[in-house]
């Protein structure tokens, strides 16, 4: 449960070995591969240089192509896939089989083939259905398209906008000329349509006429024969184009049986990306190649039997101190507090040679976080909602962890449920109520039943406790993350630093907590506050002396004040915080009452469905409340009494997959 320690690896070894070592560290999955911090332009280092991005141009289109197939086959062949169902097993093997990957890169072509055929087909049937409307209006004409009259009596095809006055454009072209006629055809949703016959004579001076109304000539290029034919032709085409396209979809459909090797080989060109981003970091030379970079300790014995395969020189080294900041990060935790580093990696990874955090916080987040739920009913869901998921469906990653910590929030919620005798809400006692069964259990005053036992205290009657006890655990984890800022300053030799800042206020905080509170408590003796007065002193004289010292200077006497300032109303809020976990537990009882009670205003039945719709609306609220809620008071009230973040995540190369989990060989 602590920050892994890494080595430094510096390894020199033959060119012709390359691929291979690559390969074997990544089956490895220990070593992370940085570049080393060398300018290839300096001339001292002339002969060295970068390997070219050839192979990881290639690797991403394989990628590319293959995910492209998938995503047709999920278009035209939707998987029978269940939400729960687990990823199939496959060896290192197998996984890099090349026979098994030159033929999912061929079943990859055939899909994308048969996809475009469909395309070409789909394009070339919205062209034609585009020809047809523009042919449509014509249909009503027994007049050829490519018809244009004589040299003495030419025929236009023209149109006008869909607003014109049809009647007063035959007026105006009668009118200008008398040797013309308008036929009407068609329309559409925005031009009217006609043709224009009249002697050539009188062309112009009907344009002009036709000008004022919008008209404008239609050319009809490519046609011949009536529309009406032409439209005859065209629904063939349209109709075979149709049964063409269901033809390719039922091939694509067919190529649906290609899908789990389509998915393998995209795990395999995901790992040939990985390796070939890593042999991007790499300095070559024509014969060797150099590699820097970070191994956890704990794996110095498997690195030390890789590398002994291989004809190389290497050497593996703890950090210096002035190294830590690029050192990455890798956390060792337990089944119980590793879940948790999906929160950590989404607040910053911690400093190397700092805190972990988790050990630390996993306790207190899963305390919170059912403190806040506190419902048997919702925790009952929670585990074995996500109990089901992770044996189902086998995630990996933050998934995995996310599943596990709610998981865990569950149990805890199911306690806090016990304590406040919540089971969604005051379901049984409603149920009861209604449907008049007598059972054994605690009844309150009134003598109606409220629980099973007696609780040790409910969110509504007893406010104040509540309070009380929320803002205690706040107390305890602000003490908490003094209690560690103060051990790693004494580890760093910063005792000065530990003793005026950290045990400073800690004698403030509690001399102040006896002396006020010591009179309170019932047959508390009176040397309580005397002593509580003792260690407040103490404090306030070593809060300004760690200022002068500091400062060097006797200002530092003046600037405490300030400091004292901030670290009272600091502390202040921040234990006000923690009132967030009152008024989350609060509000989710009041929910789940009021939809309770509102159901059963109406009856048994109407009762039962209003509780489970309420109480599963009252679910999804909580759990998103209480895991920001609880997120923010370890992220802001927590981590900021000590932890020291800005790490970087350990990344090694290593075989990660989507699809598929791999096994051990047999």
């Amino acid at each position: 449960m602590a920050i892994v320690k890494m080595k430094r690896l510096r390894l020199l070894a033959l060119r012709s070995d390359r691929e291979e070592l690559l390969r074997a560290l990544q089956s490895l999955g220990c070593v992370e591969i940085r570049e080393p911090a060398i300018d290839l332009s300096d001339p001292a280092w002339e002969g060295l240089g970068k390997p070219d991005h050839a192979g990881l141009e290639k690797a991403r289109e394989q990628s590319l192509e293959l995910n492209a197939a998938l995503d047709t086959l999920r278009r035209y062949a939707p998987a029978k896939d269940g939400l729960f169902s687990p990823r199939p097993q496959v060896t290192e093997t197998e996984l890099f089989d090349d026979g098994a990957y030159a033929a999912g890169l061929d079943a990859a072509r055939q899909v994308t083939e048969a996809e475009q055929a469909l395309a070409a087909k789909t394009a070339e049937r919205s062209k034609l259905l585009t020809q047809k409307a523009s042919l449509a209006p014509w249909s009503c004409l027994d007049v050829a398209l490519d018809e244009e009259g004589t040299a003495a009596v030419p025929v236009h095809f023209c149109s006008a906008p869909g607003k014109t006055d049809f009647a007063a454009l035959e007026a105006a072209v009668a009118q200008s000329a008398e040797a013309a006629q308008l036929i009407r055809a068609g329309s559409d949703r925005e031009l009217q349509y006609f043709l224009l016959i009249c002697h050539h004579s009188a062309l112009s001076a009907c344009y002009e006429a036709m000008r004022p109304f919008g008209v404008s000539r239609v050319t009809l290029r490519g046609w011949t024969g009536t529309a009406a034919e032409n439209i005859a032709l065209l629904d063939n085409r349209i109709a075979a184009l149709e049964r063409e396209e269901a033809e390719c979809k039922v091939a694509l459909a067919a190529l649906g049986e290609k899908r789990d090797a389509l998915r393998r080989c995209v795990d395999r060109a995901a790992q040939e990306i990985g390796r070939e981003e890593n042999r991007a970091r790499l300095i070559d030379t024509d014969a060797a190649f150099v590699l820097d970079g970070w191994f956890p300790a704990e794996n110095a014995g498997d690195v030390e039997k890789l590398l002994g395969g291989f004809q190389c020189a290497w050497e593996a080294a703890d950090p210096a101190k002035d190294e830590y900041p690029q050192v990455p990060i890798k956390l060792k935790n337990n089944p119980v507090t590793g879940p948790f580093s999906v929160i950590t990696e989404m607040y910053s990874m911690p400093a190397y040679d700092s805190v972990d955090p988790n050990p630390l916080m996993a306790p207190f987040f899963i305390t919170f976080f059912g403190f806040m739920m506190n419902d048997i009913g919702y925790g009952l869901l929670m585990v074995l909602g996500t109990a089901f998921f992770l044996m189902k469906a086998r995630p990996k990653g933050g998934m995995r962890d996310m599943m596990s910590m709610f998981f865990m929030c569950g149990v805890s919620s199911i306690f806090w449920g016990c304590m406040t005798g919540s089971l969604f809400g005051d379901f049984l006692p409603k149920l009861f109520e209604l449907t008049g069964a007598s059972v054994p259990g605690y009844h309150d005053a009134a003598g109606a039943f409220v629980w099973f036992w007696k609780p040790a205290f409910t969110p509504i009657n007893d406010i104040i406790l509540v309070m009380v006890g929320a803002m205690a655990m706040g107390v305890i984890q602000v003490f908490t993350g003094m209690a560690v800022s103060m051990v790693e300053k004494f580890r760093h030799g910063n005792a000065l630093d530990a003793v005026t800042q950290e045990i400073a206020w800690y004698s403030i905080l509690i001399g102040a907590a006896l002396v006020i509170g010591g009179p309170m408590i019932p047959g508390a003796p009176a040397v309580l506050g005397t002593v509580g007065m003792v260690i407040l002193i103490l404090g306030v004289v070593l809060l300004p002396v760690g200022s002068v010292i500091r400062a060097k200077s006797p200002i530092g006497a003046v600037t405490w004040i300030w400091d004292a300032y901030q670290g009272i109303s600091g502390y202040f809020s921040d234990i006000l915080s923690y009132l967030r976990l009152m008024a989350l537990m609060m509000a989710g009882s009041i929910i789940a009452s009021v939809f309770n009670t509102l159901g059963s205003v109406f009856g048994l039945v109407p009762f039962i469905i209003v509780a489970i719709v309420g109480n599963a609306l009252n679910l999804v609220l909580n759990l998103l409340g209480c895991y920001v809620h609880t997120m923010r008071l370890q992220c802001l009230e927590f981590f900021g009494r000590f932890y020291q973040d800005g790490g970087k995540p350990f990344r090694p190369l290593a075989v990660q997959t989507k699809y598929v989990d791999i096994k051990e060989e047999i």
